[in-house]
Parts: structure tokens; sequence; C-alpha cells
């Protein structure tokens, strides 16, 4: 056995981190006159981990690779790699090595370009932490950190407004750490476990309890992860944040959150292994009733999240929106594979594959937007156009990340989209004829979403060129490379979906308690060039370009919501407000009698006395 073997088999999260804080200690420690050297060491510090990550494939894919730390803590720090976090580990390294790329333009302030990749290099350990966590604390630790390290990168222009939405973002994160927090308390009062494993058996003979402790991590992954009514926070940071970070953050951070409501919906929610075949309804019985309320949840998050996308003219909020939309696919998906047990591994896979490919078009699509703002100074979509001519390259990019969004056979996206769709399919089949009405939902959001990127493309590319742009001549070498690498992955899964599929997907689902004659049936050799998903697609894109026609026709797309229907207001000011009104009640209402009470007894005390030496002659 190698030596990298053996660091790989016996001490890559120590690796990972230990050399992650040491990267993070160097960098300040370099100054401008290093700024080649930094940016150096940053990539290969990523490149290097995520390669190690991969080197685990054939071992994680006989069995998990447990790490512990028994020391740490007190407790202890406790490890897993999967083929579940396996797949979003290796991700989230391509995603940070791909975006670290573009920063190098992106990123132009040279005084605090230390600070930007200090935080870059802390959230990206902080990542891999929570993502091959293997138990709840440690994943709340590294949960905690990233969210806290990722809000150093969201602020990185320190402008007043910035600040502003930093501070919705950060009061968000904390209120949903919380809520896991008291979820993980819960859990391990009632079930004395702390790990991801299966409680079924634990949580059928408890009462209402377990649907409180279910309840709290979806609310706090569902903060995280944009789910409505909680996704108010991302467009308005995304509005402020640097390209760079919008890019990470819906292209992982964000699948952070879905993640973890996947780990609880899926596998403490469910039966074990040894058990799922012969399970009776009563075992199943609370993932199902879970499911129910998650795939609700997906599809409200999809429709709110398209329907505001077609009311926005902000490049980067309506990316933003779509984020949100995108994300309820995503949740609708773990949802369904909660809902169905044993059968619901289509939705499963369909909700791993879409963390995958809405990481790739969605970052991809923001470095457009990056690259547009760069050379316009402009994020209005309705004032510009006309760019492909003076931005050829870019204009491309955009159009395979627009066909991978909306689902355009041959793009990454229509394969994952298909999935969710027979998912959602299976959702009325198997069980209630109600989630039909799901399933319809499911489509005119996937025709809204294809009207929203032809405003996208349209409106900033095609058309004529406004004159102050008509001298335009960009030059975004550094970027080109780092779209260009996106741009091919989304078009490679899009021409081979079944490859990632089988190498990846299959594997890990199988590694779950899922019913492999099903998956066999249904999953493996799926063909997703069959005549009934690609009429559907057509019929989707019919009725996106209609959309479009008649909302351009009437002006549609120039209306706004009222203030009144606003999340942000019902949701995070009264928090806000409790959080910071609450401290001064009490000091008023109860810390300043008692103060004032206890100067009276004090004065009172201090003139009886002195009295009392006055009349005894002292």
């Amino acid at each position: 056995m190698n030596i990298l073997r053996v660091v790989i088999m016996f001490w890559l999260p120590a690796v990972v981190i230990f050399f992650g804080l040491f990267e993070a200690l160097i960098i300040p420690l370099l100054d401008d006159s290093h700024r080649l050297a930094r940016r150096i060491s940053v990539n290969a510090f990523i490149i290097f981990t995520t390669i190690l990550i991969m080197l685990t494939y054939n071992q994680v894919k006989d069995a998990p690779i447990v790490y512990e730390f028994g020391r740490v803590f007190g407790m202890g720090i406790f490890f897993k790699i999967d083929l579940l976090n396996y797949i979003l580990m290796v991700f989230a390294g391509i995603i940070f090595t791909i975006s670290s790329i573009y920063s190098l333009e992106d990123i132009k302030q040279k005084d605090r370009e230390r600070t930007f990749y200090f935080f870059y290099i802390i959230t990206y350990v902080a990542t891999i932490g929570t993502l091959m966590a293997g138990d709840l604390l440690s994943f709340f630790l590294f949960f905690e950190i990233m969210t806290f390290s990722s809000y150093g990168l969201m602020v990185h222009y320190r402008g007043e407004e910035v600040l502003e939405a930093g501070n919705v973002y950060i009061y968000m994160g904390i209120i949903g750490g919380l809520s896991i927090l008291s979820g993980i308390i819960l859990l391990s009062a009632y079930t004395q476990s702390y790990e991801w494993i299966n409680l079924a058996d634990k949580f059928s003979q408890l009462g209402f309890i377990k649907y409180v402790i279910g309840g709290l991590f979806i609310f706090g992954f569902g903060v995280k992860a944009g789910m409505v009514p909680f996704h108010f926070w991302l467009p308005k940071i995304y509005r402020e944040a640097p390209i760079t970070v919008n890019a990470i953050s819906s292209g992982i951070l964000t699948k952070v959150g879905a993640y973890g409501i996947l780990r609880v919906a899926t596998i403490i929610y469910s039966v074990s292994a040894v058990e799922a075949s012969t399970a009776n309804v009563v075992l199943w019985n609370t993932s199902t009733n879970l499911g129910v309320v998650i795939i609700w949840l997906g599809i409200i998050t999809m429709v709110v999240g398209v329907f505001l996308a077609l009311l926005e003219s902000n490049m980067k909020k309506m990316l933003a929106y779509h984020s949100i939309s995108q994300m309820g696919y995503i949740i609708m998906g773990i949802g369904v594979a909660a809902y169905l047990g044993y059968k619901g591994a289509m939705g499963f896979s369909g909700s791993i594959y879409h963390m995958v490919n809405h990481g790739f078009f969605k970052s991809l699509l923001f470095m457009v937007a990056g690259v547009v703002y760069l050379h316009t100074k402009e994020l209005d979509m309705y004032r510009l156009g006309g760019l492909w001519k003076k931005m050829p390259f870019a204009a491309l990019v955009a159009l395979v990340a627009v066909l991978g969004i909306t689902g355009m056979p041959g793009f990454n996206g229509f394969a994952s989209k298909s999935i969710l769709h027979h998912a959602i399919i299976e959702a009325y089949e198997y069980g209630h004829p109600s989630f039909r009405y799901a399933e319809l939902i499911f489509k005119l959001v996937s025709a809204g979403t294809v009207c929203s990127f032809l405003k996208f493309f349209g409106f900033i590319f095609m058309g004529e060129c406004p004159p102050q742009y008509e001298n335009l001549k960009p030059r975004y070498p550094r970027m080109a490379v780092a779209m260009g690498t996106l741009a091919f992955i989304v078009v490679a899964i899009g021409i081979r979906p079944e490859w990632f599929l089988n190498r990846f997907i299959i594997p890990a689902v199988l590694s779950f308690t899922y019913d492999p004659v099903f998956v066999e049936k249904y999953i493996v050799g799926i063909n997703f060039w069959n005549m009934k998903d690609i009429m559907g697609m057509v019929m989707v894109y019919g009725m996106g370009i209609g959309i479009f026609v008649v909302g351009v026709k009437y002006h549609l797309f120039h209306h706004h919501l009222p203030s009144w229907l606003n999340a942000e207001r019902f949701i995070y000011r009264p928090v806000t407000q409790f959080c910071e009104g609450f401290p001064n009640m009490c000091v008023q209402k109860y810390e300043k009698p008692m103060v004032l009470g206890d100067v009276f007894i004090y004065v009172t005390l201090l003139t009886l006395i002195l009295g009392a030496l006055v009349v005894t002659g002292f």
C-alpha cells in the first residue's frame, strides 16, 4: 500500500482541513507583489484536494470510507464518504476551481484581494467538511463555518447597500443554523443518535415530536437552499455580491442546504436497508407524510421563483430568482423520494442529477452576466441589446447555458428534468392522484423558464445594439476559459447523459434503501431520447414562446408585485425587530426600574446609617 493510498484511506479529512487552514494562514502574508503566487496556490490546493477525493471512487463504490478522530472536542469528529457526498464533493471542487479562474479578472480590488481569497479557501474547506461530515454535530459545525465565511465573500465590496444585504444573509443564516441545532438536540434526546442513520423504527414509536424535528431541519436547511418563503435573502445578496461569489453560491452552496434536506428526508426518516423490502406501512408513514409537505414546498418554490424572474429586469436578480425556482425542482424530487419510500429512487436520482446540472449551467449564466456588466456597467436587460456582435463568444456560451436550463435535448438540463418529471408522475401513479396537479404545474413552470431565458438572451444579445456600446471592444481571456469549460461540461453531459447516470447516480441509489428491482426496471438503461419526452419538451418550448410573445405584446414583464407580498416584510423584518426590540424592552421595563430601585435603596440605607452616626455622636 503506497503512501498516497494510506493518506486517502485514513487521513483525507485531516489533510483537507490542515492544508486548507495552512493555505488560509499564508494568504494574508503574501502581499501584492506575490499576487500570482497567491492565486496559483489557491487553485493548486483546490485541484489537489479534489483529485484526492476523486481517487477514493473505487473504495467508496465497494463501501463507504469512515474516518474517526476521537479526541477532537471531547466527543470526537466523525467523517464518512459515500457515493452521495462523493458526487457533491467532486462537483464542489470543480465549481470552486472554475470560479477561481473566473475571479482572476472579476476580483480587481487589490486591497481586498487577500481577504477575498482567505474567505474563499475557508468556504471551500467548510463546504467539503459539511458534505463529508458523518454525524449531525460535525455537519452543523462546518455548516456554520461555511455560512460565516461565505458572508465574508458576499460583502466583499463593503458598500452600505452591500452590508445591508449582508445583514439579511447572515441573520437568515443564523436563524437557519439555530433551527438545525434545535432539531439536532431534539433528535438526540428522543433517539440517542447524532448520526446519518435510518431511524424510521424509532420515529414510528414517537408522536407529533417527530414532525417537529423534521420541520426544524427542513426550515433550517430550506433557508440555505433558498426555499420559499425563506428565499428573499438570495436576490438581495446576489445583487450586491461579486459574480464569482454568485457562481459558487448558486453552483454549490445552496445545494448544501438541499443536501441536508435530502439526508434528513430520505435517510434519517427512512427504513434501514435490511428492513426496507419487508417494512410495514407504519414504518414508512412518517417518511410519506414528510414527503407530501416537501413536494408541495418544492412546487411552491418553483412557481414563486419563476414568476418573480419573469417580472425582473436586473440580470443578477433574475438569475437569483431562477436559482430559487430550480432549487424547487430539486426539493420536489427529494419530496418524491421520501413520499414513495422504497420506490422513491426516481426522485432521489433526479434531485442529485439536477443539483449537479443546475450548478454547471447557473454558474455559467452568472459568469455571462458578469462579463456583460464588466464591459457595459449595466445590469438592466431592457437597456441592452445586440451584444452578440460585440461579444460573440459570450453569446455562444450564454446560448449553451440557456438551452441547458430550459431543458433542450442534447444539453444537460434535459436529462435531469426528464427524470424529475418521471418522478412526479410516479408520485400520482403510486401515490395520491392530487399530484397530477403538481405535474401540470411542473410543465407550466418549465414553460415559464423557457420564456424567462428568451427574455434574458433576447434582450441582452439580440436586436439593435444601443449607440453607447457601438465601440465596445471587450477582452476577457481568463473569464472565457472558465465559461468555455462550463459550456463544454453542459454539452458533454447533454450528449451522454447516461454516462453520469450509470457511473455515479445509479451506484449511489443502489447503496440506499431503494428497491433494486425498481431501479433496474425504470432507471438502469433509461432511454433519454424517447419520443414522448422529446415531444413533451417541444410542447414546453411552444408554451414558453407563447408566454413570451404575449408578455412582450402587453408589457406584462414590466409589472411589479405589491409590497405586502414581500416575504422579507413578514418574516425577516419582524424577526429582526423582535431581536433588536426585545433586549431594549427588557432594559426599559425591568433592568432600568431595578437599577433605579437599587439606587433608591442604597440612598435610603446610606441616609439612615449617616443619621445613626450623627445621633450616636460618631
